[in-house]
């Protein structure tokens, strides 16, 4: 009876363990499943028109990088873009948008 009992709780044990094992292994599929589904999202929207999907064309003026939407014409900053230009004087800030108008046209950038 005592073999009996003994292995019953070793059953019980190692399948308590496998368990165990199992669950650990399918949370961590799933993070890792989570993490390469966020990759693919922003790899597909890596320089791409928030309005419009088309490709941006990163271009600069006055210092300041921009993204230029190839087909709707918008213009996207990134972060930090837009605040640098707090850094230029006032002139300099409607030198920089007037160009920018301009390069929308064809103009020459600076």
């Amino acid at each position: 009876m005592a073999d009996i009992k003994t292995s019953q709780n070793e059953e019980e044990y190692f399948h308590k363990q496998e368990q165990e094992r199992l669950a650990r292994r399918r949370e961590e599929a799933s993070k890792q499943k989570a993490a390469r589904d966020k990759d693919e999202r922003r790899a597909s929207h890596y320089m791409k028109c928030p309005k419009c999907g088309g490709d941006l064309k990163e271009e600069q003026y006055h210092r300041v990088q921009i993204d230029r939407c190839a087909d709707c014409k918008g213009i996207w900053f990134d972060a930090g873009e837009a605040e640098g230009l707090l850094d230029h004087a006032p002139g300099a800030v409607q030198g920089f948008f007037g160009d920018l108008l301009k390069g929308m046209g064809g103009g020459k950038k600076k």
